[in-house]
């Protein structure tokens, strides 16, 4: 039986996953229609997207050696988190800026970079600190990480209230007339912040990313583990000798393939509903179907290791991504189109996290900082950046910039072709162990 999750323990990590991904829900679903609104193409959009994965180019050789060696992992939490606050109230001025010059892309770029440095390692981070703490990673995780679902359902329906709040105000006195005066008190109170603006999605994001920088001086103290023989060593080198398992190369290589296909969904679904007569305001409420299923699926995920085992969880992650891309492929109605959403939660649970966990039961205590960093950095430090560039390619090609044109059927069909050949390899190839090394670094 495993040891009880501590309370003062759980709320704190909770919080930490509630503001985490409350920051990308706040921003991710909504990125597409407001760089297509500030007048980029699909190729520009592409190449935002793609560099926003930068930071994982760096994550495995700096935060991972930072934190395994140097710096504890909450304080180099709340200094990321700072720097991606300021960042991100920057980068609405840079696109308006764009829109009316036409002429400062790189500027854009540069911004969104810094933000990928300052961010995107800071997942992986949480991860490993989360394991850290965790008396038994593998049934509790989930009950920690689950808040990071609501954290992101909550900032997508703010958002979308926010921007959509004069259709929000219209919905509320049609259908409670009797209400008028606490409606019209209510609206009041909403005109003291102003007009709503689309960059306003960053600014929600930048108030999350301080409120969660501060709030790290609450997480527990996660030091470096420098015992043994890893005193002076470079963690992340030492985890590159992780690579000469067979079995764990093959786990990387699906995920690095995986990585290319998964960000087209971010891409393109957005686009999708807008042109199935969704107002772009409320996008992101609709997305947070998905998240909303993340529920569920974080509940069983125990139960679907302990009685299916990795790879059959792993394998069903990625079947639920086969199903969805092939409704998406198929003119079919809207409520099937929102059951393909509601998807998310099994394709990224079953997919993202049991390989985060597998990841952590291969390497050593004094490593796993660097280890999910390398993790991020070979699928969202490369691959992803691969899927976003190959997403604007194929938006140009099946003609996403021209909604009366636009062939989403072919675009999808693409994604659900080679997901199903990656689940046939996966299958047939994988013979997956969890038996975990030595927790002594001094005797590897």
């Amino acid at each position: 039986m495993s040891e009880a999750l501590p309370w003062h323990l759980r709320w704190r990590l909770s919080v930490l996953w509630a503001l985490q991904w409350g920051i990308t829900g706040s921003i991710l679903t909504y990125l597409p229609l407001y760089f297509t609104k500030h007048t980029l193409n699909s190729v520009q959009i592409g190449q935002l997207m793609a560099v926003s994965a930068i930071g994982l180019l760096v994550a495995p050789f700096v935060v991972g050696q930072i934190c395994d060696r140097w710096l504890s992992s909450n304080k180099y939490l709340a200094m990321a988190h700072l720097v991606g606050g300021l960042t991100l109230l920057c980068v609405p001025l840079a696109a308006e800026i764009y829109r009316e010059t036409q002429d400062n892309f790189g500027t854009l770029l540069l911004l969104v970079t810094v933000y990928a440095i300052a961010y995107f390692p800071t997942i992986p981070l949480a991860s490993s600190l989360s394991f850290r703490h965790l008396p038994d990673p593998d049934s509790q995780f989930s009950k920690v990480r689950i808040w990071g679902t609501v954290g992101w359902v909550i900032s997508g329906l703010v958002l979308s209230l926010w921007l959509g709040q004069s259709d929000a105000l219209a919905w509320l006195r049609e259908n409670f007339p009797d209400q008028k005066p606490a409606i019209q008190g209510y609206e009041t109170f909403l005109n003291r912040f102003g007009d709503p603006a689309s960059g306003d999605s960053f600014r929600i994001a930048a108030i999350l990313s301080f409120m969660l920088s501060s709030f790290c001086i609450m997480l527990p103290h996660t030091p470096p583990l420098r015992t043994g023989k890893a005193k002076g060593k470079v963690a992340p080198l030492e985890v590159l000798s992780m690579f000469r398992d067979p079995q764990f190369c093959l786990m990387i290589g699906i995920s690095f393939a995986l990585a290319i296909i998964v960000p087209t969904y971010s891409y393109a679904v957005p686009r999708l509903l807008e042109n199935l007569d969704v107002k772009d305001d409320w996008v992101p409420a609709v997305m947070t179907v998905g998240q909303i299923s993340e529920f569920p699926a974080l509940i069983l995920l125990p139960l679907c290791l302990r009685k299916l085992q990795l790879k059959a969880t792993f394998a069903l992650g990625m079947l639920a991504w086969v199903v969805r891309y092939t409704l998406f492929a198929f003119d079919v109605s809207m409520g099937w189109i929102l059951f393909g959403i509601a998807l998310h939660g099994v394709c990224h649970v079953y997919l993202v996290i049991v390989i985060q966990l597998y990841v952590d039961n291969r390497c050593r205590p004094d490593l796993r900082a660097s280890a999910q960093n390398l993790f991020a950095f070979v699928t969202m430090g490369v691959a992803m950046p691969i899927g976003f560039l190959l997403a604007g390619a194929l938006g140009h090609t099946f003609k996403l910039d021209h909604p009366e044109h636009a062939n989403y059927q072919g675009f999808f069909f693409v994604d659900a072709t080679v997901m199903a050949v990656l689940l046939v390899v996966f299958w047939f190839s994988a013979r997956i162990s969890r038996e975990k090394p030595s927790p002594d670094p001094a005797n590897p």
